[in-house]
C-alpha cells in the first residue's frame, strides 16, 4: 500500500470520526438539561471543522489523483460525509430554535429523534471499520457496507415515521 493511500483512508477515518463526534454532541444534547445555544455553537463548529477538512482532503485528492485509481470513490465519501455533518447540524439548528421558542417537542418524536442519532453512530461506526478494512481484508469492509445499508434503511423508515407524527402534531406555528 502506498503511502498516499495510506494517508488518505486516515483522513477519510478522521473526517468520520469527527462526524460521529458531531452527532454524539446533538445526542447529547438531547440527553442534557442544557438546551442553550452554546451547545449549537458546539456542533456548527464541529460542521465547520468537517468542511474545512474535507476541502483539505479534496485538495489532496487532486494533488495524487495520478496514482490513484479509486479517488471518485473517496470523494464520493467525503462529499456524503460532508452531507451528513451538514444534516446534523441543521437538525440542531432548529430543534435549538424550537426549544428558543419554548416550543415542546413530544416524547414520541424526541425519542425518535434519539434512535435516529443511534442509528447513525452505529453506521459511522461501522464505516470506520470498513474504512480500517479496506486495505487489509476488501470482503470484509463489503460486509461493514451491507450492514450499513441496512442501518441506513432503518433511519429513513425512523424518517418517515418521524415526519408522519410531526405532520399529525397540531403545532400553533
Amino acid at each position: 500500500m502506498s503511502i498516499a493511500r495510506m494517508t488518505l483512508e486516515e483522513r477519510t477515518q478522521e473526517i468520520t470520526l469527527q462526524v460521529i463526534d458531531e452527532i454524539r454532541a446533538l445526542y447529547e444534547y438531547l440527553e442534557s438539561d442544557d438546551k442553550s445555544m452554546k451547545v449549537y455553537g458546539k456542533i456548527n463548529g464541529l460542521k465547520n471543522e468537517i468542511e474545512n477538512n474535507k476541502y483539505l482532503l479534496g485538495q489532496y485528492i487532486i494533488k495524487i489523483k495520478e496514482g490513484l485509481e479509486d479517488r471518485d470513490l473517496y470523494i464520493d465519501v467525503i462529499n456524503n460525509l460532508e452531507r451528513i455533518s451538514q444534516n446534523i447540524d441543521a437538525a440542531a439548528y432548529r430543534i435549538s430554535i424550537l426549544i428558543a421558542k419554548n416550543i415542546k417537542v413530544n416524547g414520541i418524536l424526541y425519542n425518535l429523534i434519539k434512535t435516529i442519532c443511534e442509528k447513525i453512530i452505529a453506521s459511522l461506526t461501522h464505516m470506520m471499520e470498513a474504512l480500517r478494512m479496506l486495505s487489509v481484508e476488501a470482503k470484509k469492509s463489503i460486509d461493514f457496507a451491507r450492514y450499513i445499508i441496512k442501518l441506513e434503511e432503518e433511519v429513513d423508515d425512523l424518517y418517515r415515521n418521524f415526519e408522519l407524527k410531526l405532520l399529525e402534531e397540531k403545532y400553533q406555528d
